[in-house]
C-alpha cells in the first residue's frame, strides 16, 4: 500500500456521506419520531380512553353510552383537579418569591425582578408549545393568541 492517503480519503469520503445521509434522514422523519414518543409520553385522554374499552372489550353501543358520561365526568374532575393545582402552584412560587424578595437588597430586587421578567417572557414565547400540551389533554388556552417567535 504506497498510497495510504487515497485509504483515508476514502474512509472520509464514506464517513461525510453517512453523515450527510443520517442528517437529511433526521430532518425528514425527526419530527415523526418526536411527535409519535410525545404521544406515548401522555396519559391517554378520556375519548381515547374510551375508544381502547371499546375496541378492547368489544362494548355494545348500549354500553358506550352507559360509560361515555362516566368518562366524560371524570374527564371535568380532572380537568379541575388540573386547574386547581396550577393556581395553588403559582400561589406558592408568588409566596416563596415575596418572602424570598424581603431578604435581598434593594440592588439584589431589582436583579430578581429582570430575572421574572425574562421568565415571563420565555414562558410567553413558549405559549405554542404549550398549546400543543393543551390540546393534548382537552383543556382550552386561556389569552389571546400567541405572537409568533422572532428569529
Amino acid at each position: 500500500m504506497n498510497k495510504p492517503w487515497k485509504v483515508v480519503l476514502a474512509f472520509a469520503t464514506v464517513f461525510a456521506a453517512g453523515a450527510i445521509f443520517g442528517g437529511l434522514l433526521m430532518v425528514r422523519i425527526g419530527p415523526r419520531i418526536m411527535e409519535q414518543k410525545r404521544a406515548k409520553s401522555m396519559p391517554p385522554t378520556p375519548p381515547m380512553l374510551l375508544r381502547h374499552f371499546t375496541d378492547q372489550l368489544d362494548l355494545t353501543a348500549a354500553q358506550k353510552e352507559k360509560i361515555r358520561p362516566m368518562v366524560e365526568k371524570m374527564e371535568e374532575e380532572m380537568r379541575a383537579l388540573r386547574q386547581n393545582s396550577l393556581k395553588e402552584t403559582g400561589a406558592m412560587l408568588r409566596g416563596l418569591q415575596q418572602r424570598f424578595a424581603a431578604e435581598l437588597t434593594p440592588d439584589q430586587r431589582k436583579k430578581l425582578d429582570k430575572l421574572q421578567e425574562k421568565q415571563r417572557e420565555r414562558m410567553r414565547e413558549d405559549r405554542p408549545g404549550l398549546q400543543f400540551f393543551r390540546e393534548r389533554i382537552g383543556g382550552k388556552r386561556e389569552g389571546p393568541p400567541p405572537e409568533p417567535k422572532k428569529d
